[in-house]
């Protein structure tokens, strides 16, 4: 994998995450930076620390404005889950992955929303279980967009 790739898809991820498009898109729009993570760990052959991953969650709620830890959490334990199955999951092409990555978003959402809810600070909605679904339905194209980025993206592998 190559950094400048991730770097790239990372700020990407964080701007989507964060535009101002109302409240459907608000609702209903898949957790980019979780795709991302999940992404860079099928395709590394290291792996992600999870310290990494938290982090980079710390910063999503930093620019999202939400429950400090929330998506540190989420994104730890979706990542933790993946690599309990990453063998099998590695196997699949992308379009049967997108079972499996489902699960992993809707995981990473609840505990999101558990963690979030735990504080006081939101309500159920049924939209929840939207934003997953996009993400999962958008798999097979985003890993083909990715791949295609990593093969066009000038230098070396690094990560």
């Amino acid at each position: 994998m190559k950094i400048g790739v991730i770097v790239f898809l990372l700020a990407l991820a964080f701007v989507a995450q964060t535009l101002p498009l109302g409240q459907l898109y608000a609702h209903l729009h898949p957790n980019f930076v979780a795709l991302v993570i999940l992404y860079w760990a099928l395709s590394s052959a290291n792996g992600l620390s999870y310290f990494l991953v938290w982090t980079i969650g710390i910063l999503q709620d930093l620019l999202e404005g939400t429950v400090l830890g929330s998506q540190g959490i989420a994104l730890v334990v979706m990542v933790f889950l993946l690599y309990a199955w990453i063998q099998r999951v590695r196997r699949l092409p992308s379009w049967e992955q997108l079972f499996f990555i489902f699960v992993l978003l809707l995981v990473e959402r609840l505990i999101a929303w558990l963690w979030q809810a735990w504080t006081g600070a939101l309500l159920w909605e049924n939209s929840l279980l939207m934003g997953p679904a996009l993400g999962a339905t958008l798999w097979p194209l985003f890993v083909f967009l990715c791949e295609s980025l990593e093969r066009a993206w000038p230098g070396k592998k690094g990560v």
